[in-house]
């Protein structure tokens, strides 16, 4: 009984570390970005969902290093699940609006289930070829594929950042908007970026993230391998709802709170960033290292329901004005109890 509750405890307490190990990293990250004359608004555009979704990355890798590739893939997966009916659930529920802009869902949304069918065609030809794995071949496609979304997202940026500097003058002029409208138009010294001497304090505080997520991440799969054990709890459904739904806290505050103060694109764009993150890079990276083996239950269901639930919610969003009401909310939540209570007590 004395281990079961001191392992309970390191799992809490190496949640917490990885949390905030992220934030020192994300934190000082931007700083050094901005002294280096980066624009806020472009590491803005990636911060949150990065940021958020280094927890899941982390525990992630360190699981498939250490030899538990299967944890891994369900931290990943169930995260999604997570991110999508849970967090936007409990926001929508709570708050009564997530709204979100047409280019977000066409962009962000639509990206976010591509990329999940690029991962289900990887696991179909793992299968297909007898390895029952992510290749090499695999990992390597879809860390491209990611470093070719984030130069859609910073092109478009540099797009914003024109088309606001060449119309910030018509804006100003047009009558009872000129105080709203200009409040809202970023500095040229933001858009410019200001350069700053970089603060040596910054890179120890990045390192210092950087063993805290390791130590954290270490530590969490550690414990959460040791419950499994103890319990009889497979190792995917660990980290399928778990460890997914710990490593998510970090979505779950920034997407509440944002929808809260009225700011909806963080919102969406924290979720469905965070997903696509999750898969070409928590899936992708670890696959380039090690062999991530594939369960045939997360291919057969679980991929299915992650994909599902993303184009669920964006065709709700779509025929309700590019929003999800309260409504919509209890609909998310009710929709990820039933797919927990399948996975654990029918399925497994």
């Amino acid at each position: 009984m004395l281990e079961i509750i001191g392992m309970c405890l390191i799992l809490v307490v190496s949640l917490f570390i990885v949390i905030k190990a992220a934030d020192l990293f994300v934190d000082n990250i931007v700083e050094i970005g901005t002294a280096l004359g980066i624009s806020q608004i472009l590491l803005g555009v990636t911060a949150a969902a990065i940021g958020t979704s280094l927890p899941e990355f982390g525990s992630a890798l360190i699981a498939s290093l250490g030899g538990n590739a299967e944890m891994g893939v369900g931290v990943v997966i169930g995260s999604n699940i997570w991110n999508v009916a849970g967090i936007l659930g409990i926001t929508a529920t709570v708050t009564g609006l997530v709204q979100a802009d047409k280019k977000s869902i066409n962009r962000d949304g639509l990206m976010a289930i591509i990329t999940g069918l690029v991962l289900v065609v990887f696991m179909i030809y793992g299968f297909f070829t007898g390895e029952y794995q992510i290749s090499g071949i695999g990992s390597i496609v879809m860390i491209i594929f990611y470093i070719y979304y984030m130069r859609v997202l910073i092109k478009d940026q540099k797009k914003d950042i024109k088309d606001i500097k060449d119309n910030k003058e018509k804006i100003a002029k047009e009558k009872g908007i000129i105080k709203e409208k200009t409040e809202n138009i970023p500095k040229i010294e933001e858009i410019n970026g200001n350069k700053k001497p970089i603060r040596k304090k910054s890179i120890l505080f990045i390192v210092a993230g950087i063993v805290g997520l390791a130590i954290g991440c270490q530590l969490m799969i550690m414990s959460a391998e040791s419950l499994a054990t103890t319990f009889g709890i497979p190792e995917a459904i660990m980290g399928l709802f778990t460890l997914s739904i710990g490593t998510s806290i970090p979505e779950l505050v920034v997407t509440l709170s944002s929808a809260m103060k009225g700011l909806h694109d963080i919102s969406m764009g924290t979720v469905f960033g965070s997903v696509t993150f999750n898969i070409l890079i928590g899936i992708g990276v670890p696959a380039l290292l090690v062999s991530v083996p594939i369960e045939p239950l997360s291919l057969y269901f679980d991929a299915p329901i992650m994909i599902g639930v993303i184009a669920l919610t964006l065709l709700m969003m779509r025929f309700n004005g590019m929003k999800l009401n309260r409504y919509s909310g209890i609909f998310l939540i009710v929709f990820y109890a039933l797919y927990a209570f399948l996975r654990i007590f029918v399925l497994s």
